[in-house]
């Protein structure tokens, strides 16, 4: 009677080995430069916040003309070096800060590190959405690769868009 041994071999091939370093290889090649350019990242974000704090305030300065029992007053959108803020005051200090509904913290975009606002001061949006000037407002990058981006309010009509 013949008796067949059994191989039993523990270990990969050498084919499986090379297909798993190459698809990791290929996922390295992708993701790697992905996390590096988290900053540029941030920028965007903080581009997207800041327009839709802007518009926030033009809504809250809306709302309020309608609404009977709240004050009428202008709403300031204040722009300094370390954040966007709205208030109903231009000095934008304790007590005066619009606050978010969603949270209840103040209505504000903080900037992120490697990118400056200009021009620094505030403007306002009266009760039918107007800003008291045009604004341009510059977000300008130090970060390799990202663009200059701008958050633009029309005179007339208060628009808010790129």
């Amino acid at each position: 009677m013949l008796l067949h041994r059994r191989s039993t071999t523990i270990g990969f091939t050498v084919v499986e080995l090379v297909v798993v370093i190459t698809i990791a290889g290929i996922i390295a090649l992708v993701a790697i430069p992905r996390f590096m350019g988290a900053s540029g990242f941030q920028s965007r974000g903080f581009y997207d916040q800041a327009q839709a704090t802007v518009r926030m305030a033009q809504k809250v300065a809306i709302a309020e003309r309608a609404n009977a029992t709240l004050p009428k007053s202008l709403i300031f959108v204040v722009v300094s070096a370390a954040d966007i803020q709205v208030c109903r005051a231009a000095g934008c200090g304790a007590g005066t800060q619009v606050l978010n509904p969603a949270t209840g913290a103040p209505l504000a975009a903080t900037v992120p590190s490697g990118v400056t606002l200009s021009p620094v001061g505030n403007f306002s949006f009266n009760g039918l959405g107007q800003p008291s000037a045009g604004t341009t407002i510059t977000l300008t990058s130090s970060i390799a690769g990202d663009p200059a981006r701008q958050i633009v309010v029309e005179v007339e009509t208060g628009y808010v868009h790129p």
